[in-house]
């Protein structure tokens, strides 16, 4: 089999599989909303979908553009925070993560927290509203395990690396 004739037939297949799923219409003609299909096994949109991604704290981060600007020719990235976000500046922020770390060490005091796990090699790598760089009181352990942090939140709209948040004096929660 040709490799157009098994996409012809895949492509068949998921179609069928939508209609079979499809609600029946109503005696009114209208048709039901549909949840869209799962994304089919191995695909990218699959692999994306099955990423773990730390949620707690990050929510709470979520109200942030990027300004984009000419700087002496060249093009600049800057964070505009929404005013839920800029309330949280110099306060206690508990969010959970992911370490990348910037050092080789069994223990690291700096390190960069990510909301998405980044052991994924084809995956899209996070942005800089879901990283955010981390300086702990005391050095902790790096894992491949999600973390929970608390610390004092710093928003920096113009870091030169590309970075919207801080989180400064940071201890590492109970469980994690």
């Amino acid at each position: 089999m040709t490799v157009q004739a098994k996409r012809t037939f895949a492509a068949a297949l998921m179609m069928a599989a939508i209609v079979a799923g499809a609600p029946a219409l109503a005696a009114d003609k209208k048709v039901a909303s549909v949840t869209p299909p799962a994304p089919a096994p191995g695909t990218a949109a699959s692999v994306q979908a099955n990423i773990p991604k730390a949620t707690l704290g990050w929510d709470k981060l979520a109200d942030v553009k990027e300004v984009h600007s000419m700087d002496n020719g060249l093009l600049r990235v800057r964070a505009a925070f929404g005013p839920a976000v800029q309330a949280l500046e110099g306060k206690p922020l508990t969010i959970a993560g992911f370490i990348i770390p910037l050092e080789q060490k069994e223990k690291s005091g700096h390190f960069l927290l990510s909301a998405m796990a980044p052991s994924c090699p084809f995956c899209p790598p996070p942005g800089p509203a879901d990283l955010m760089e981390v300086k702990t009181s005391a050095p902790i352990a790096m894992t491949n395990e999600p973390i929970t942090l608390t610390g004092t939140l710093h928003m920096v709209g113009d870091d030169d690396n590309g970075l919207y948040y801080r989180l400064g004096d940071a201890t590492l929660q109970a469980g994690s």
